[in-house]
């Protein structure tokens, strides 16, 4: 599947790989921070470990939790909503703006987003990236065919199809 070869590009990228190929596609089509289009599919498997989050956008990425900070209702109403982890947390506190004031709804939310992001310390070295489907942490395009196929689910019986020895003989019938 194309998606799962393009996204193994864009892990490596992320990765910070140096080899020529990733070079030639940074300077080529990352004109903006990510490749658009097939980072969606290559977002599921991806967990950023902060260090000093200028490379992990706030809301966007998956950094802590399970899922992207997006998903909260504060995001509809933040102000940076493209900032990165860095440019909210790089101070020491949590810096953002929002349009409106809160109600009893986003301020449940607030402190709840204090409390997670509240002990991430920044330091000076490079971001790094994870792959979860795999338990090294390293990208693999069958981890990734594997969960756009069949999400969240194992089908063992469809596995054992393709473990069964058949003699030859048996199919030349």
């Amino acid at each position: 599947m194309n998606k799962c070869l393009l996204s193994k590009w864009i892990f490596k990228i992320e990765r910070g790989d140096g080899n020529i190929c990733c070079n030639l596609l940074r300077k080529k089509y990352l004109g903006t921070k990510r490749l658009h289009g097939n980072q969606d599919c290559c977002e599921r498997g991806l967990r950023y470990v902060i260090v000093n989050g200028k490379k992990v956008r706030f809301w966007h990425d998956v950094w802590i939790g399970e899922c992207p900070l997006r998903q909260t209702h504060l995001y509809q109403i933040n102000n940076q909503q493209e900032g990165c982890v860095h440019e909210v947390l790089g101070s020491g506190e949590v810096e953002l703006t929002f349009r409106r004031n809160f109600g009893e709804r986003e301020i449940l939310e607030w402190e709840a987003l204090l409390d997670m992001v509240g002990d991430t310390l920044l330091t000076q070295e490079s971001d790094a990236v994870k792959w979860i489907f795999e338990k090294l942490g390293v990208f693999s395009t069958t981890s990734l065919y594997k969960e756009v196929t069949f999400p969240g689910m194992t089908n063992k019986w469809m596995l054992l199809v393709w473990e069964a020895k058949l003699l030859m003989a048996s199919l030349q019938r």
